[in-house]
């Protein structure tokens, strides 16, 4: 008996080896791609903040509250401290029955907008000895009164009217936190050392507020208000729970709502034509005391418990490629590994650089996925990108390989190599599990198939 060894560059074992390395290899274009993904991903956030800020932004609405300025004395009759006291209504409502929606665009970019109309209501309702509400402060109810407020005022499309339950119509004005200046003169020593620190209603949540004063009301202890409030802004609308007890009802007609904030609604019904949503907010669940100075009753935390409506972009390219982008060199590996099985099984070999060549072009697939998404849609991308790339492969292959057939079988396993990618970007929630599985299944099969393969490369003959 003699052995022979084979040519040290035959050995499979080395030549599977090579092939693996490669694969990581392919990661660094893979890597360089997947930066400019981030990039114009990172850009089209931009202009969407750029054209968002022309139409309002974000916007977040708090219906009408009931503030009145205060002053505490010390035991020598100076004023130790200024502030507002707040009184939150009994009940509330804010209903928005017309969001409409519109797209705009900038270069490639879109942005979704709308135009709404918020309509406050709420319920106010007094002690009849107001005085029992000092607790060593002195509030001047002369001066009280309402606030609204929206998250940017530049979107309001026209001035706001409060109508209470005399009938009287009262124009907002912009609240600022120095119409508290009045109690004080400036020319008190105190001012100094007070005002700058004065904690204010409008201090810490977020919001730009308008007031009207309602201080003739304030005598009658009970009585209802009114405010439409008509405003635009862009992709996210919530209601803050204003009241003790707060409703709120939105209808539009975006068919792809997202429903954001603490409390989700109560009811909700979304069809291809629009969407309609109703939230209720106890007195206990809101967490706010229901009246007391601001200081003390953690207003910025407002906004942590709005009622939301987000105007949801299902078409988002950026964020599929960089999920495709993710499995790259798992793919990429795949189809290294169907080369491979083709060179085991039919007996040609494959140099490095041709598989460096092969990578290459699965590197390419992604920025092919890229580029064609910004301007077709992620779906029909793949496919143009998909179609383009098993074609150049599998023609690669039966020139390699020196037949047509194999270009065949090649282009059935690399369309059922893509076919699998795609599916993985559809089904997010089991895209862990699938590719798994899958995973198992090549290396198991690539054992099966390689079971008799001389890995060392070594030839045993008999003479």
């Amino acid at each position: 008996m003699s052995v022979s060894k084979s040519v040290f560059g035959r050995s499979l074992g080395l030549k599977l080896l090579l092939v693996c390395a490669l694969v990581l290899l392919m990661g660094i274009p893979a890597l360089f791609i997947s930066f400019i993904s981030y990039e114009r991903a990172g850009r089209a956030d931009q202009v969407t903040r750029d054209v968002s800020a022309r139409y309002g932004g974000d916007q977040s609405v708090l219906g009408p509250i009931l503030v009145a300025p205060y002053t505490r004395y010390d035991q020598d009759g100076a004023i130790s401290r200024i502030g507002q006291y707040v009184v939150f209504a009994e009940s509330g409502s804010a209903t928005i029955d017309d969001l409409t929606t519109d797209t705009q665009q900038r270069s490639l970019y879109k942005v979704q907008t709308y135009q709404a109309s918020a309509d406050f209501k709420a319920s106010f309702a007094l002690p009849e000895n107001l005085d029992s509400l000092n607790a060593g402060r002195t509030i001047d109810w002369s001066r009280a009164q309402i606030l609204i407020g929206m998250s940017d005022v530049r979107g309001l499309r026209d001035d706001v009217f409060l109508t209470a339950g005399d009938g009287k119509r009262r124009q907002f004005e912009p609240a600022l936190s120095n119409d508290l200046q009045g109690q004080i003169g400036r020319n008190n020593d105190i001012y100094s050392k007070t005002f700058s620190s004065m904690p204010t209603v409008m201090s810490g949540t977020g919001l730009q507020y308008m007031s009207v004063d309602v201080g003739d009301l304030i005598e009658t202890g009970s009585f209802d208000v009114e405010a439409l409030l008509p405003i635009k802004g862009a992709q996210k609308l919530t209601v803050a729970p204003f009241a003790k007890s707060t409703k709120a009802f939105v209808k539009g007609d975006w068919p792809h709502p997202g429903f954001q904030g603490k409390f989700p609604p109560d009811n909700r019904e979304i069809t291809d034509s629009g969407f309609s949503a109703a939230w209720s907010v106890p007195f206990l669940a809101r967490g706010i005391p229901a009246r007391g100075p601001a200081e003390t009753l953690s207003l910025g935390t407002f906004n942590q418990r709005a009622m939301g409506i987000d105007l949801v972009q299902i078409i988002n390219p950026y964020q599929k490629v960089n999920r495709a982008l993710k499995y790259a060199i798992m793919f990429i590996g795949l189809v290294f590994l169907a080369y491979f099985l083709f060179e085991v099984m039919i007996g040609v070999r494959v140099h490095a650089a041709q598989y460096i060549l092969i990578g290459l072009a699965q590197c390419i697939f992604y920025l092919l996925l890229l580029a064609f998404s910004e301007h077709v849609g992620f779906a029909l991308a793949f496919l143009i990108a998909a179609g383009a790339t098993i074609a150049a492969t599998a023609g690669y292959a039966g020139a390699v390989f020196g037949d047509r057939k194999y270009a065949l079988r090649a282009g059935l396993v690399f369309a059922a190599v893509y076919a699998l990618l795609y599916v993985l970007m559809q089904i997010e929630d089991f895209a862990l599990m699938v590719g798994a599985i899958t995973s198992f299944l090549a290396i198991a099969g690539t054992m099966y198939l390689t079971r008799n393969i001389d890995w060392y490369g070594i030839t045993k003959t008999q003479d």
